[in-house]
């Protein structure tokens, strides 16, 4: 009994020394020659001084470096099956001699296959009735299942039947379709690339139905093979991102599912108790989820991000739960690098995004000063389905919101939150498609805008900054202004260029100091400053002073930003135009007054001159009153209550930005500064020129009238000295130059006459052209200004006579 089994395995040694030299015949002396070293290698009692784990471990490396790590991972597998087959006792001894067979020659090519190992029984191994046939065919199998690579790590040796089909059964049928159903073909069932399909081969000699229903199980391969060729291709791109690394692992965990389905199957097919019809029954579930997958796949593409996302949502809108819950489960596993990164988005105001598929995009080269405007973005592209874009903005904003304060605000308080524990990671958004997701938000959302709006307020005095914009800038501190006004009005009217800002500078401190803003904050009291504009020849300083409210080095300068800056200097200018006409039409009353007075002497002659300057300044001062109350209280008045409202309620900082816009916007669209009303502005500033004219020829008579006075007066103190002397009061030069001191002043005086006439005409003809143009106004607040100014249609009576 000893000896035959010796001889057969003599016989099989030969047959494996023939396959190992192909091309030498089989009773060639090369052939011999290797028989008989492999027979002096072959020492089973040396071999059992020899380490089981050692050699197996050798065998594992020497696959590695030649075949790669899936044949080295499938002969580990193979390896513990054998060793839970408890046989054979000189197992060491085969996979010694094994790894000897194929480090002998460079022409070797012989693996031990996991499938070939386990698909022994323990009966076969210890009768020695393994035939090398079978490795070898199964091993030509692995090497084109891998080219393709289709094969498996742990069915990596599919069993191809030789090409002729005599006596292929069902059981050979049921076989093949299940190596199919890992993508690897077989003999009887190849790839046919042109139908895009696994087909059964048509020399099969089975029933037509038999083969139909293989050709419908074979689909289910077909799938299997469009699934995996996108994971492993997707993989490989370095590119692909989290997201979509993410996909691919969650199609991975099905197809392990898929794998457990196709080792039970095995195990009833090992059984005997598995049919075509079985399978098929068996299959029906996973025909949907293979069908699903695949239709991820081709929906997905090479989209990434957002967008990738975006497409797996479509597939929720199916009626059919498993189909449903499939797609939901995928989607969930795929956004969690979506997840995670709008976690770190909302509570760390982190937008790293390494391969651009959040939705937030942050531009590096924006400085801090433009970090709210331009800082981050959204990227509707990337921008999920399942995420409004009202959603989406207020994610943008919390994010926004905290990298203001950290960066610009220099606040690195940390923002209470009540639910922080629950949310620390991504599970914390637990589902991001859903109602959840939108109250997280909201609840995030509130608190972070209510902690920068109180920072604001209390830390950068939002609300007193803002209120001494309007106190200085918009003239609202009225005895500042007026006492500002008395300080430098005789300054200004020099030429700009004999002006030094920090005299004015001077007084302007002056000014504060004597008025109520004094009791201003002083964070506020050392924002103001005396700016002149750029000097033109000829200009005085009227024309080039202006105030400034510098916020530079606050938070607050993304609110009052430099826009709103030249804005406001655009509207002062307009305003201090307005109330230094104001102050010279006051001047020119409160002196009128005292000629009675002060020019007793001239008080007959000048009555009529006296009576037209009256007349003039009254008009002007009508004008100038009215223009001053629609200022005040329909323009400033009304816009600045809107803002200290939506400042009040604002839910954010842009709601503040907004509010802030919309005030400075309209203020300077109703004062008519903006290009619509350009026209309007040029027939206003027109009335403005000839009421300064008429300051101007004012201050020229009432200089001309106190030097008469003053001559006059000179010349009857003489004339009462002389006679109380006793002489003659007068004489005749003295009468001749008397008469001519007399002509020249009447002179002066008609031609004063004249130029305020003139001034007179051109002020009501310039005003008749500003009340046309406001009439023609769409908007009514402007509109306004005409009713106020000729409330009695003077004017406008004025107008149709001409």
């Amino acid at each position: 009994m000893t000896s035959r089994r010796e001889g057969h395995v003599n016989d099989l040694l030969k047959q494996l020394c023939v396959q190992h030299l192909p091309d030498c015949a089989p009773d060639s002396a090369e052939v011999s020659r290797a028989y008989q070293r492999f027979c002096r290698q072959i020492d089973v009692k040396a071999a059992g001084n020899l380490d089981e784990h050692k050699v197996s471990e050798e065998i594992r490396k020497a696959l590695v470096s030649k075949k790669g790590y899936n044949v080295a991972s499938s002969f580990t597998d193979a390896y513990d099956r054998l060793v839970q087959l408890d046989g054979p006792k000189n197992r060491v001894a085969v996979l010694h001699f094994l790894h000897l067979l194929s480090s002998s020659n460079s022409r070797a090519d012989i693996v031990a296959l996991p499938g070939s190992i386990s698909s022994i029984r323990k009966s076969d191994v210890t009768s020695g009735a393994v035939s090398p046939a079978l490795i070898a065919n199964r091993e030509v199998a692995v090497k084109k299942s891998s080219a393709r690579g289709l094969v498996t790590p742990r069915y990596a040796s599919a069993v191809i039947s030789p090409d002729s089909f005599d006596g292929y059964s069902e059981a050979d049928l049921i076989r093949d379709l299940l190596f199919v159903f890992q993508g690897i073909e077989t003999n009887a069932i190849r790839w046919d690339a042109s139908r895009m399909c696994y087909a059964p081969s048509p020399l099969i000699q089975l029933p037509k139905t038999r083969l139909d229903l293989a050709a419908k199980l074979a689909e289910l391969g077909y799938l299997f093979r469009q699934v995996k060729m996108f994971v492993e291709q997707r993989l490989s791109e370095q590119t692909y991102g989290l997201i979509g690394q993410a996909f691919c692992s969650a199609l991975t965990g099905e197809l392990k599912e898929y794998y457990r389905l196709i080792a039970v199957m095995e195990n009833q097919n090992a059984a005997g108790k598995l049919s075509l019809h079985r399978l098929l029954v068996w299959s029906y579930d996973t025909f949907d989820r293979l069908r699903l997958l695949s239709s991820l796949c081709a929906q997905v593409g090479t989209k990434y991000g957002g967008a990738l996302a975006s497409s797996l949502h479509a597939f929720l809108q199916s009626g059919d739960p498993a189909y449903h819950g499939l797609a939901k489960k995928v989607l969930h596993l795929t956004t969690r690098p979506l997840r995670e990164m709008l976690r770190r988005w909302i509570y760390e105001g982190d937008c790293s995004d390494v391969y651009g598929e959040f939705f937030i995009t942050m531009d590096s080269n924006v400085v801090e000063d433009s970090l709210w405007e331009s800082k981050y973005s959204i990227k509707m592209d990337m921008l999920p389905c399942f995420i409004s874009k009202e959603m989406a903005d207020r994610i943008l904003l919390i994010g926004k919101t905290i990298n203001f304060i950290r960066v610009v605000c220099h606040d690195h308080e940390v923002i209470n939150f009540p639910f922080s524990t629950v949310a620390t990671n991504s599970e914390g958004l637990n589902d991001i498609i859903g109602p959840d997701l939108n109250s997280h938000i909201s609840e995030v959302y509130k608190i972070t805008s209510a902690h920068l709006i109180r920072l604001l307020k209390k830390q950068f005095l939002l609300c007193e900054h803002l209120s001494a914009i309007r106190d200085y800038l918009l003239l609202g501190q009225g005895d500042f202004i007026q006492h500002l006004m008395d300080l430098i009005c005789k300054d200004l009217s020099a030429m700009s260029f004999d002006i030094q800002s920090s005299m004015l500078q001077s007084k302007l401190e002056t000014a504060q100091r004597a008025t109520n803003a004094q009791y201003h904050h002083h964070e506020v009291m050392n924002r103001v400053n005396v700016l002149k504009l750029e000097e033109s020849t000829g200009d005085t300083g009227w024309d080039t002073f202006t105030l400034d409210y510098n916020l530079t080095g606050t938070p607050l300068t993304v609110i009052v930003n430099n826009d709103s800056r030249e804005t406001y200097l655009c509207i002062f200018r307009m305003l201090w135009k307005t109330k230094r006409i104001e102050h010279g039409l006051k001047r020119v009353w409160e002196t009128t007054t005292t000629w009675k007075r002060v020019l007793s002497s001239l008080t007959r002659d000048i009555q009529p001159f006296r009576h037209l300057v009256n007349m003039i300044n009254t008009e002007m001062q009508h004008f100038v009153s009215q223009v001053q109350y629609y200022i005040n209280f329909e323009v400033l008045e009304c816009s600045w209550k809107e803002l200290e409202g939506s400042v009040d309620s604002a839910e954010n900082l842009d709601n503040i930005i907004d509010a802030h816009k919309k005030f400075v916007s309209t203020v300077s669209e109703r004062l008519m500064l903006d290009e619509d009303h350009r026209m309007v502005m040029v027939k206003l500033y027109a009335v403005f020129s000839h009421a300064i004219n008429f300051i101007a020829v004012y201050d020229e008579a009432s200089d001309v009238l106190k030097r008469h006075e003053i001559v006059k007066r000179d010349r009857e103190l003489k004339i009462r000295a002389n006679t109380d002397q006793g002489g003659w009061g007068t004489n005749a030069a003295t009468e001749e130059a008397g008469r001519a001191e007399d002509m020249k002043f009447k002179e002066n005086l008609s031609r004063l006459s004249q130029n305020f006439n003139t001034i007179r005409a051109g002020f009501a003809n310039s005003l008749e052209d500003l009340l046309a143009a406001l009439s023609k106004e769409q908007d009514d607040t402007v509109k306004f200004l005409s009713l106020r100014i000729d409330f009695n249609e003077f004017y406008r009576g004025q107008l149709k006579v001409k």
